[in-house]
């Protein structure tokens, strides 16, 4: 177990990573910068983590965040990225569906673009230099990336969501829909079978 490890263990108390859906690391540091390799690897053991937290920690730069495959929501907030290197998230976090990136150095917002291989439905971007006294950003960034849902809390309507927080429901948008489908099909087809073995039934007590 390295130094950081134990940290980790310390931190959120004796656990085992693979088990752990949800880590937060908010304000734990002030100047964190960035993460270093041995902090990567040890985070990268957290295979089923869904959701990832770093706010107000200091973050300048996405190096070496951890490789997480399943991960479904990243916050950001509160921090001094200024969108250069947001292009690797989609490497890092294909499923990858919530972003938090408000609070942060966000001039360009050309630099958002680079999020649109990754098919988000919801983002946070507020408190940003290009989104203060900025009207129309909201607009604007529905046509670039096509795929969102919610910006700040808004859908494309004006209507306001409560939140953007991880939740379960959200997790299984259009699996659950489809599962209920499948398991209609399943109740139809059982219900057809019961019918003919009725029928069946009922044609043998008129033959008696």
């Amino acid at each position: 177990m390295n130094k950081f490890e134990k940290y980790l263990q310390d931190t959120f108390g004796k656990h085992e990573p693979r088990e752990i859906e949800e880590l937060i690391f908010d304000g734990l540091w002030k100047d964190k910068e960035s993460f270093s390799e041995e902090e990567k690897k040890a985070l990268e053991k957290y295979v089923n983590l869904i959701h990832l937290s770093f706010n107000n920690i200091g973050l300048k730069s996405l190096k070496n965040l951890p490789q997480i495959k399943h991960l479904y929501y990243l916050s950001l907030n509160n921090n001094e990225l200024t969108g250069d290197d947001l292009d690797i998230l989609k490497a890092l976090y294909p499923n990858l569906k919530k972003l938090k990136i408000s609070g942060n150095v966000i001039e360009n917002m050309d630099n958002l673009l680079k999020l649109k291989p990754l098919q988000l439905r919801k983002i946070e971007v507020k408190e940003n230099p290009f989104s203060v006294g900025n009207d129309k950003y909201k607009r604007k960034l529905f046509d670039m990336l096509p795929s969102l849902k919610i910006i700040d809390q808004t859908d494309k309507n004006g209507d306001e969501e409560e939140t953007t927080n991880y939740n379960e429901e959200d997790e299984n948008d259009g699996e659950e829909n489809e599962f209920n489908e499948v398991e209609e099909d399943e109740d139809d087809s059982k219900s057809n079978d019961d019918n003919e073995e009725n029928g069946e039934e009922s044609d043998e007590e008129e033959e008696k």
